[in-house]
């Protein structure tokens, strides 16, 4: 997701958030939220499975998880049946939600880069991996490896409102100014459909 200042990206993680919960037990599905400016402090409950808010904390938690999710892979005794049920590993799904990634991917050794092979495998190990990320700086930010590799594997994106002298950044799009929270969805496909983000009160 990317949007300025102002234009939604904390309270769609929000939303998020109370979606997951409303989805899913506890024991199906754990959330670690990286979040240096504490948006999200106080909105994941006991689906909490770590809070990081600076790069030692965060690195430690993150490289953690990626050592659980490496297990996860299948190895060469997983049937074929087992694949497409994808039953051959047990636990929760892992929703790994990055508020303002552009405060940690300033160098080429932050804290989500224990899990930049395991992207590629989301799906199948149950690992899913959300960012909102300021436009502002987005168009250089593009060439990042993690970023780059979300794009690679097809992820679809959010686009809020930005500056279009950023150049495109979703699906050949450049960004516009838009109302709060409106933004374009873009597809693995490349479709886009222009959609308002439901508005959830913060916990106090």
């Amino acid at each position: 997701m990317f949007a300025d200042a102002q234009s939604g990206k904390t309270a769609f993680l929000r939303v998020l958030v109370k979606r997951i919960q409303h989805a899913y037990w506890p024991e199906e599905a754990r959330i670690i939220a990286v979040d240096y400016r504490r948006g999200l402090l106080g909105e994941v409950d006991e689906y909490l499975l770590g809070y990081g808010t600076s790069d030692k904390h965060s690195c430690g938690l993150l490289a953690e998880a990626a050592e659980a999710l490496l297990k996860r892979l299948p190895g060469p005794d997983v049937t074929l049946k087992q694949l497409r049920a994808r039953s051959w590993w047990q636990g929760p799904v892992i929703f790994v939600l990055v508020d303002d990634y552009d405060m940690i991917a300033t160098h080429k050794a932050h804290p989500l880069m224990p899990l930049l092979p395991l992207v590629v495998y989301g799906s199948d190990i149950g690992l899913h991996v959300v960012l909102a990320r300021r436009t502002g700086g987005a168009g250089r930010g593009l060439f990042e490896p993690f970023l780059s590799r979300l794009r690679e594997v097809g992820t679809p994106g959010l686009l809020m409102s930005g500056d279009r002298d950023e150049g495109p950044l979703l699906g050949g799009m450049r960004p516009q100014v838009l109302p709060p929270s409106r933004g374009w969805l873009i597809d693995r496909q490349r479709q886009r459909d222009l959609v308002q983000l439901a508005w959830q009160q913060p916990n106090e």
